[in-house]
C-alpha cells in the first residue's frame, strides 16, 4: 500500500492565495495547491540528484522548493 505525507509550505498560491502543499509517495513529489487542484511533479530520484551532497551530508531544501515554486507559477 502507498503512503503519502502531505506537508504545507509557507508559499501562497499566487492564483487563489491558497497555502501550497508537497505531496510525496514512493516515487513522486507534487507541489500545489489543493484549492485550484493545480500541481506540479517531479521525480523523488531526479530531485535527490540534484539536491542531495551525501559527502557533505546536505540535503538543499531551500533549493528544491525554490525550484518546484518556479515551475507552480
Amino acid at each position: 500500500m502507498n503512503e503519502v505525507t502531505v506537508t504545507y509550505t509557507t508559499y501562497r498560491c499566487p492564483f487563489c492565495e491558497g497555502a501550497l502543499e508537497i505531496v510525496e509517495d514512493e516515487s513522486y513529489l507534487w507541489f500545489g495547491c489543493k484549492r485550484c487542484l493545480r500541481y506540479v511533479r517531479r521525480g523523488k530520484r531526479e530531485l535527490v540528484r540534484r539536491y542531495v551532497d551525501y559527502s557533505a551530508r546536505f540535503f538543499n531544501w531551500r533549493g528544491l522548493v525554490e525550484e518546484l515554486y518556479a515551475l507552480y507559477r
